[in-house]
């Protein structure tokens, strides 16, 4: 034989090093950061200039409206409505308010909800980072969409996070439970599933509270706008025609093959909740968004609850990278991003996965790259 042959530790040193290329320095991730606030921002800033004028607080408008119909004793009038009567029941206070005052106070709420949000999951970072992350965020295209129709997405994934990052209590579930009551969409039923699972304790309290909070409602306004918002539901006005602006998979799909994505989406759900409380949450995040028969794009601003855990187990450029990509499939073809989503929760390997109660510390400073606990596991 001729020439020396390489020494074992060669290969594994070789590939350290050229892995070791894409291992963002703290400069380059906060420069990708203020790359990705940026696209954010121009995105946004594009969108809104083309909608603005014609969704400017649609939603809360409509919340008003069927808030005076309950009044009037009409609920159900508008079909299009689909929120639960005590959800007009709590808002009848701002039919005797100026319009432009009520607007204010309802956006001033979801964006304090969506603050306190950001600075829970940035403690530990510097000052300057946290900035582009809260940047970023805020501009997200689904967090403008929710912002500008006056929706309650922002508020739903508060109640989600509230559960997901403090221990399993019955208090905790009590603001996801109030939702479940006003306005019980699709999307949060594998949310529940999780909580059955991980969660059981702030499930019961959901469920009590939703329970609760229905039955009183009953008991104010009576049995007759339940039973007409019973009837809406049975035949959605957003499912008797065309569905433009729908982001779920039967909005790209003929409905068989629509159907048999829905099922391949839920069983890659199931076997991400095996791999773990972390990986199972944004499993059921992307399959909410996914099988719903209908997703606006506020929908995906739930996706904001899978960024720090995604930031905790994948390298931080491919996460800078996912960042920049999302607004654009939220625009071009949502389920290819919620289907990213959910297939790192299912091919991630657990024990990369970080836990879901801490905040972020400092993994936007340190290497991405960590070695596994067992020498021939593959990250993946």
């Amino acid at each position: 034989m001729t020439g020396a042959q390489p020494e074992p530790a060669t290969v594994p040193t070789r590939l350290v090093r050229t892995l070791a290329v894409l291992a963002a320095t703290p400069a380059q991730i906060r420069l990708g950061l203020a790359a990705v606030a940026t696209f954010q921002i121009v995105i946004s800033a594009a969108v809104v200039a083309v909608i603005a004028g014609q969704v400017w607080l649609m939603d809360a408008a409509r919340g008003v409206d069927a808030a005076r119909a309950l009044a009037s004793g009409t609920f159900g009038s508008d079909r299009g409505y689909l929120y639960s009567p005590l959800a007009a029941l709590l808002i009848l206070a701002t039919t005797w308010i100026p319009v432009g005052l009520a607007g204010a106070a309802w956006l001033a709420a979801r964006f304090g909800v969506l603050l306190a949000g950001i600075r829970h999951q940035t403690r530990g970072l510097a000052t300057t980072d946290r900035v582009l992350i809260a940047i970023a965020a805020t501009a997200f295209l689904p967090t403008v969409h929710d912002l500008m129709l006056g929706n309650v997405s922002i508020l739903l994934a508060g109640a989600v996070a509230l559960v997901a990052w403090t221990p399993d209590r019955l208090r905790t579930g009590v603001p996801l439970g109030l939702a479940l009551a006003i306005a019980p969409k699709p999307a949060l039923i594998p949310i529940l599933v999780w909580m059955l699972v991980f969660r059981r304790q702030a499930l019961a309290g959901s469920l009590a509270t939703a329970v609760a909070a229905t039955l009183g409602a009953l008991a104010v306004v009576g049995a007759g706008p339940y039973l007409a918002w019973i009837e809406v539901l049975r035949h959605p006005q957003y499912l008797a025609g065309p569905q433009g602006g729908n982001f779920a998979l039967t909005g790209f799909f003929p409905m068989p093959v629509a159907i048999g994505l829905s099922a391949l989406a839920v069983v890659a759900g199931l076997l991400a909740l095996r791999q773990g409380e972390t990986p199972g949450l944004l499993a059921a995040l992307a399959v909410g968004l996914l099988v719903a028969p209908y997703t606006l794009a506020y929908g995906a601003v739930f996706l904001l609850l899978a960024v720090r855990p995604l930031a905790g187990a994948l390298p931080a450029w491919l996460v800078l990278l996912a960042a920049l990509a999302a607004p654009v499939f939220v625009i071009e073809f949502l389920p290819g991003l919620a289907g990213a989503l959910l297939a790192a929760a299912v091919l991630v390997r657990p024990w990369r996965w970080p836990p879901l109660g801490p905040s972020l510390e400092q993994r936007f400073r340190q290497a991405p790259l960590r070695p596994p606990p067992l020498p021939m596991e593959s990250p993946l």
